[in-house]
């Protein structure tokens, strides 16, 4: 920060300045990871802009924590004009940071914008018509259609919902759905949408995986969260199952463990079912199904009896229900078999009597469904409304047989072939032969069950939409051909002519498109290839005529074969393909809501018997009508507290316990979404830190090498010259003496040099972590200083300093904040403390200099040789520990001692540096 002063003061440097990209200083350190440069221009207040938004991009977590904690200045900083221009800007103005970062669906800095309070603003409806809406469209509707993509782009981030959202699971099913109905009304958007839809879809079946136990299964599954805490609400409901299958949550009601709790449901009878033979549970199928009368009436009887109990179970009612449709077929196909009305008759017979309690009861169902699962969700199932077009043509047979009955009872009885075209009769054959058709396609919804038939089905399903959005084209074209051809031959009409037969059924085809609805039936035929091309002559030698009329007829089978019907067959083919790319999915969905059908309480005896009231019922219309009839003389008891308190406690007790499993389960999902990440990235930015710490590591361990080789080699060289001196001064103890004063500035000297050395492998590492913001305190630590004694012996080391260290200081680089601090320094101690502090700044720029220094100081280099070869006998050093470490640390031991010594032990202290 002071250079950057200072350069700003003496050379005008404008910190704010771009290169030719225009990018500034700060976005190319975002750019290159640069966290200790980030901070420094942070400090300096530089200008921030759209720098957190291209650390969010960037993924770079260190630089938007940076970004966040900063504070900007309060007055402006001048700023390139162009990057207040908004066109040159990377980002459009609805791109805010909590959007940009679930866009990249980083949870660590989701996170730390989550903490700091940021939210997304939920965006209006698609067909919403307010004041705001109305206006953005207008003025600009692709941004209003943009900036409505992105938030949603966001909203469906599973980082984000993960965090944000108290219950993921029904955020995630009502997204996906809002999802996919703007895909049907934004066409242009549609693929986008789609893809939010699915991925939204995704993370509830991963969030769904990470349950660990049927415990957690069950508590999700049956939480109900429409409910007042009052209500008395049912904890084995499968709510969530349900709320999931209304969304078309697929991939979650398909989920492995989903679908293995249902499983355990559906055979609660027979725990052992899958693992038996296939013959042994055909047998025992059989058994069952023939039974269900037995059952019914066991049931009708003692609903609390151990058989009315064993008919409740899902698996034994879906059994019966089964029988009993097969039995209404058996008897539809006897139905068929008996009787040859050749006369009127107006009694049904006998198999018609058994019939029509098998009507009754079906009719029942399907009104008992629609009146519990409301008229809504009755529409939505193809199933139903396949049920409502049988049972309405079986209501329209027993009226017209009603009416046969009516109008000819007291009639003389007639032969058929006098009967009029629209004889009751006659209708009602009509309609009950298709309503037989309706009755047996109903058993293909019982092939889900199996894992076989099941796609099969599925696909079948999807083929007939496929067929219906063919025949809407093929109408149009049928109509268009229809209409040219009748035009063209309707004056040559011959039915006068002809007396026994007309029309394309005759032996001899004729007047083929003599009208409208004769046209259309040709047509339509002609694809099978049922129609001579000879039905395009006309009687009178008319060639152009008949030219033109073939040429229209070619023409139509042309389009109808060749380009209509290979259309059907690739979209059926296309259907099928996609129902068997996830054919495991669809059936295990299917099969799920056809389960749900019968886990339900109500529906439990099969037709006819349900039509039949049981003593059950008997007894809640009787309660019922007592209520209506009493409702006006008494007033309803209010419910005790105690009642009330326990099913809040419940209720509340449910919730508590979903809001754990659920925490449990975010934590798990965020932990295998990092883990994934990892996986699949390779190198992330740890990596690159770790990477840098290393390097920095080895480097350092590198110079400790080379400095112990060159203190090796100079020890040496000088180690003759120190031998000749130690024994020239053996007999002059006074000079050994003296030599030992002149020693103390060596002392100082070494102990510098090791302590600077660790200051900067601890500022490197500092550097080299990656973030500044989780930099170790003990880096920040202050010197720790020095206790003195007062008594002026203590002092005696610094006045033998004094006169040795008087060159040296003479000839030191003081900084401009060092030569101001210098005067006032007056006391020896702070003189040599501010000595000691500089030589520890300057020591990793003369690391060299400062070893010359004490190799030359009053000989010492004998002292040094001695040192290192008392301290490693065998003049072996390892690599982590070089031989002038060990001589810094017993030197700065000296000098520890000496500062800490008391005048009683002056005497002590110079027997040891003799011996030294």
């Amino acid at each position: 920060t002071q250079a950057l002063i200072e350069a700003e003061i003496y050379f005008k440097i404008n910190i704010n300045c771009i290169d030719p990209l225009g990018r500034t200083a700060l976005l190319i350190a975002i750019e290159n990871e640069n966290l200790e440069l980030i901070e420094l221009l942070l400090s300096y207040n530089v200008y921030v802009g759209d720098a957190l938004l291209h650390a969010i991009r960037k993924e770079v977590v260190g630089a938007v924590e940076l970004l966040l904690n900063h504070k900007k200045p309060s007055g402006e900083k001048q700023v390139p004009p162009i990057l207040l221009d908004k066109q040159f800007s990377e980002f459009t103005p609805d791109i805010t940071p909590i959007i940009l970062a679930a866009h990249t669906n980083n949870y660590e800095i989701i996170k730390h914008l989550v903490q700091k309070g940021v939210s997304i603003p939920r965006p209006h409806e698609v067909r919403c018509n307010c004041v705001e809406c109305v206006s953005g469209s207008d003025v600009d509707s692709l941004r209003h259609s943009r900036s409505r993509l992105n938030i949603y782009r966001a909203l469906a981030s599973p980082s984000l919902i993960a965090l944000s959202s108290e219950d993921p699971f029904l955020t995630a099913f009502q997204l996906s759905w809002e999802l996919q109905e703007l895909s049907k009304v934004e066409n242009e958007f549609k693929s986008e949408y789609e893809d939010l839809s699915k991925q939204c879809k995704q993370f509830a079946k991963d969030l769904l995986d990470q349950t660990r136990s049927s415990r957690e299964l069950e508590i999700i599954l049956n939480y109900r969260d429409d409910g007042g805490i009052l209500e008395d609400q049912s904890g084995n409901d499968l709510a969530r199952l349900k709320l999931a299958i209304k969304y078309h949550q697929k991939e979650f009601v398909a989920q492995p463990n989903c679908q293995q709790l249902l499983a355990s449901r559906w055979y609660d009878e027979f725990p052992g079912w899958r693992r038996r033979h296939w013959a042994v549970k055909m047998v025992t199928c059989i058994i069952i199904g023939l039974l269900f009368p037995v059952f019914s009436a066991c049931y009708l009887i003692a609903p609390k009896s151990n058989l009315g109990l064993f008919i409740r179970k899902p698996f034994i009612k879906f059994i019966c229900h089964t029988a009993s449709h097969l039995t209404f077929l058996f008897f539809l196909l006897r139905a068929s078999q008996i009787g040859n009305k050749t006369k009127t008759d107006t009694e049904p017979n006998n198999i018609e009597w058994i019939i029509l309690p098998w009507v009754l009861g079906i009719i029942w169902a399907e009104i008992k469904q629609m009146w519990d699962g409301g008229f809504q969700d009755y529409v939505h199932d193809w199933w139903n409304l396949m049920d409502f077009v049988m049972n309405a043509l079986y209501l329209a047979t027993i009226s017209l047989k009603i009416v046969v009955y009516c109008k000819y009872r007291h009639e003389k009885a007639t032969e058929r072939h006098l009967w009029d075209t629209w004889h009751p009769t006659l209708v009602a054959e009509a309609l009950f032969a298709i309503a037989n058709i309706f009755s047996s396609l109903r058993l293909i919804s019982l092939f889900t069950a199996n894992s076989h038939l099941g796609p099969l089905q599925i696909s079948l399903g999807r083929m007939l939409l496929d067929i219906l959005k063919f025949l809407f084209i093929y109408c149009l074209v049928l109509l268009a051909f229809a209409n040219g051809l009748n035009q063209l031959y309707f004056n040559y009409d011959t039915t006068n002519n002809t007396k026994n037969c007309t029309g394309i059924r005759c032996e001899i085809q004729n007047n083929a498109f003599s009208t409208l609805f004769e046209t259309l039936q040709s047509l339509f035929w002609s694809i099978f290839g049922l129609i001579n091309l000879y039905v395009t002559n006309v009687e009178p030698k008319h060639t152009f005529t008949s030219f033109v009329g073939a040429t229209m007829f070619g023409t139509y089978n042309v389009i109808s074969l060749v380009v209509l019907l290979n259309m059907l067959i690739a979209m059926m083919n296309n259907s099928y393909q996609l129902i068997a790319d996830h054919a495991d999915i669809e059936w295990k969905f299917a099969r799920t809501k056809l389960w749900m059908s019968y886990f339900e309480e109500g529906g439990t005896l099969p037709t006819p018997f349900n039509i039949i009231p049981s003593p059950k019922s008997l007894w809640y219309l009787c309660k019922w009508v007592q209520k209506q009839i009493c409702k006006k003389y008494t007033k309803q008891k209010p419910k005790s507290f105690g009642t009330l308190g326990r099913r809040a406690a419940d209720n509340l007790r449910r919730h508590n316990q979903y809001q754990e499993v659920m925490r449990n389960l975010v934590k798990r999902y965020v932990a295998a979404m990092i883990r994934d990440a990892k996986t699949e990235e390779g190198l992330t930015e740890e990596n690159f830190k770790e990477l840098k710490q290393d390097i920095s590591s080895f480097r350092f361990e590198v110079l400790g090498l080379l400095k112990g080789n060159k203190l090796k080699l100079q020890n040496a060289k000088m180690n003759n010259v120190s031998e000749e001196e130690e024994e020239k001064s053996k007999p002059k103890v006074n000079k050994s003496r003296t030599q030992k004063n002149t020693f103390s500035f060596f002392d100082i000297t070494t102990m510098i040099h090791p302590k600077a050395g660790e200051i900067a492998a601890d500022k490197h590492n500092n550097v080299s972590n990656g973030s500044a913001l989780l930099a170790s305190e003990a880096s920040k630590e202050k010197p720790k200083k020095i206790q003195f004694a007062k008594d002026v012996k203590t002092f005696g080391l610094f006045h033998r300093h004094k006169t040795s260290n008087t060159e040296q200081s003479s000839s030191k680089i003081y900084s401009v904040s060092e030569e101001i601090l210098e005067p006032e320094i007056s006391s020896p101690t702070e003189k040599l403390l501010t000595s000691v502090k500089s030589q520890e700044l300057t020591s990793e720029l003369n690391v060299n200099k400062l070893e010359e220094q004490c190799i030359g100081t009053h000989g010492t280099m004998g002292t040094l040789e001695c040192l290192s070869s008392e301290h490693s006998p065998s003049g072996y050093t390892s690599a982590k520990e070089s031989p002038s470490d060990k001589v810094n640390h017993t030197l700065s031991t000296d000098l520890k001692s000496d500062m800490k010594s008391t005048p009683e032990e002056a005497s002590t202290e110079e027997d040891t540096t003799t011996r030294l």
